[in-house]
């Protein structure tokens, strides 16, 4: 009897320090520090992204999101992921150009992919993931597409703009890199780089004569259609434009397989669902716009012609300027043929 009290006892303290012994999960807490603007399609998916990781993760990592401006600001989301100020950034490759010239060319230029499937594909099955963690990895930071606005809007005015000719002398905000660099040299323009939320009362205030910002949504997510009566399209200078994930790398490694393995699915998701939705709403607000009262001009054959010299001489030049932009312009306009000859027996025919 007495024995098997004492079993019993033992038994029971085996169970009480077994339990004690069991410590909570360890919960990882991020920040994500977003260029979009709390209004935007992808800044409303980002807020649906870290409660699909807080649920997949049941608690363990939890990612706090931030609008445009909020800890860091512009190009400098870019040092912050860097530095481990933040965990998580996410903007446009070419707001990073300041890094590397490659930066500059890693978004889809002018006569670049001219579709979204395209630019995607290169990414995520030809190699291009690959090659901007080639730039980003030396300085601590993991890199992963975010999501493709596709073809952007082109530029809105309070002047009607009717060709590159308006444009010689005007301030035209654009981002920085090649976009910018041949909307210059096209146009004989200045550009300035403004954030999203210095645009609005920029244009206002006659500061910048122009504006390009995103895509028809992106228009309506600032406002822009309430001062703005003109709108000269399409966004020659970034015709398949895609949005990027930046990664604390030291931040990453220090998550168990687990959690990383969540962390990746969940950026995919948010890929194919912001890409997707976004561009639906694009077609919407086109309509907006046009109900709006706001006067659409396109493009015509001689200005997009000089569109083209303008881009060629650019991109020929970064291609000089150092190996590794060589290589990822090479990479991309070498798919870039073989995508356009597979379409020549496959695309539309209507």
């Amino acid at each position: 009897m007495n024995s098997g009290r004492v079993v019993f006892t033992f038994v029971f303290l085996l169970f009480i320090s077994g339990c004690t012994e069991q410590s909570e999960p360890e919960v990882y807490r991020w920040d994500i520090q977003s260029q979009a603007v709390a209004t935007t399609t992808s800044y409303l998916e980002i807020q649906n992204f870290v409660k699909s990781i807080e649920a997949m993760s049941a608690g363990r990592l939890i990612i706090t999101p931030h609008p445009a401006g909020e800890l860091a600001h512009g190009s400098d989301i870019y040092t912050a992921v860097s530095e481990n100020r933040i965990q998580m950034g996410n903007g446009w490759p070419n707001w990073w150009s300041a890094q590397h010239p490659a930066w500059a060319v890693m978004n889809s230029g002018p006569f670049d992919f001219m579709n979204i499937d395209a630019s995607m594909m290169f990414f995520y099955e030809k190699g291009g993931i690959e090659l901007a963690n080639e730039l980003s990895i030396p300085q601590g930071v993991l890199w992963r597409p975010a999501w493709w606005a596709g073809m952007e809007f082109g530029l809105v005015s309070n002047e009607p703009i009717t060709g590159l000719d308006d444009l010689k002398g005007k301030k035209v905000r654009i981002g920085p890199g090649l976009p910018s660099e041949v909307l210059v040299k096209a146009s004989q323009s200045m550009a300035i780089p403004l954030v999203p939320e210095e645009i609005k009362p920029s244009l206002e205030s006659g500061h910048i004569d122009a504006v390009e910002w995103t895509t028809s949504t992106g228009i309506i997510d600032l406002g822009l259609m309430e001062i703005s009566a003109y709108g000269i399209v399409p966004a020659i200078w970034q015709p398949s434009v895609l949005a990027d994930f930046l990664i604390n790398k030291e931040a990453y490694d220090a998550l168990p397989n687990d959690l990383q393995a969540i962390l990746e699915s969940a950026i995919k998701s948010y890929a194919l669902t912001t890409t997707l939705k976004a561009k639906v709403n694009d077609i919407a607000a086109l309509t907006i716009l046009e109900d709006h009262g706001m006067t659409l001009q396109k493009w015509s054959p001689s200005d997009i012609e000089r569109w083209r010299v303008a881009a060629t001489a650019l991109t020929t030049q970064y291609k000089q300027k150092d190996d590794f932009s060589r290589r990822l312009i090479d990479s991309k306009q070498k798919f870039k043929q073989e995508f356009d000859y597979y379409y020549q027996y496959f695309g539309p025919y209507e």
